[in-house]
């Protein structure tokens, strides 16, 4: 191995032994989630009580909430994306193509098809305070999934790149994000869990496939050209 190049994913047991299960847990956390709305579409145990402790949080934390809300949208993560997405299909042609089509599609189909399918209802301002308005369904929270599709995919590059405060930076709006959808009242836990589950996925497979590209010599070979 070259010094300086990052280690294919392949070729190394521990690592991928831990992705496996990092991987399944995620699926099978995901699908109870999914199956105990579709049961039960109201909130889960002990959720009123989360989000109404969240909304105790004085200033500046609800107009951050709102700050955070309104740039972490489907929406605004397709803009934020919009650049490194055109740089890594030029760098790596298939394989950034490949990445960006996960990610997007994450966003733009498996979104909203889970949120049809599940069609578990919004709080209502009878359980807490609603505090921004929506236009879809509840489950999964669209803002997370999205949010951890984009950010999440790059924090595990900068991590494999052995750049760890990056990493740790890059997942900062994944958190943000979680938090505000609480403290504004749009979304349970469980929608928000489900949702960064879902996106940590999309996230995975879309890193796996840049970080194949640049240890692959085919791939690395293709994207110099």
């Amino acid at each position: 191995m070259r010094h300086g190049s990052i280690p294919l994913v392949g070729r190394e047991p521990a690592v991928v032994g831990a992705t496996v299960l990092a991987v399944g847990l995620a699926v099978a956390i995901a699908t109870a989630l999914a199956v105990a709305v579709v049961v039960n579409p109201g909130p889960l145990p002990g959720e009123v009580w989360v989000v109404r402790r969240w909304q105790t949080l004085d200033e500046p934390v609800p107009t951050l909430a709102e700050w955070v809300r309104l740039t972490t949208s489907t929406q605004a993560a397709l803009v934020v994306g919009a650049v490194p997405a055109l740089w890594a299909i030029r760098r790596y042609r298939r394989a950034g193509a490949v990445a960006v089509a996960v990610v997007a599609g994450t966003m733009l189909v498996a979104q909203p098809v889970l949120k049809e399918v599940v069609d578990r209802p919004r709080p209502t301002e009878a359980q807490v305070d609603v505090r921004a308005p929506y236009t879809s369904k509840s489950f999964p929270a669209g803002h997370s999934m999205s949010t951890t599709a984009v950010w999440g995919a790059a924090a595990i590059v900068a991590a494999r790149h052995r750049r760890p405060l990056l990493a740790g930076a890059l997942c900062v709006p994944i958190a943000l994000t979680a938090a505000a959808t609480q403290v504004q009242g749009v979304h349970w836990a469980s929608d928000v869990l489900a949702g960064t589950l879902l996106g940590g996925l999309a996230a995975c497979a879309a890193a796996v496939v840049l970080l194949r590209a640049l240890t692959d010599p085919r791939e690395h070979a293709a994207s110099r050209h």
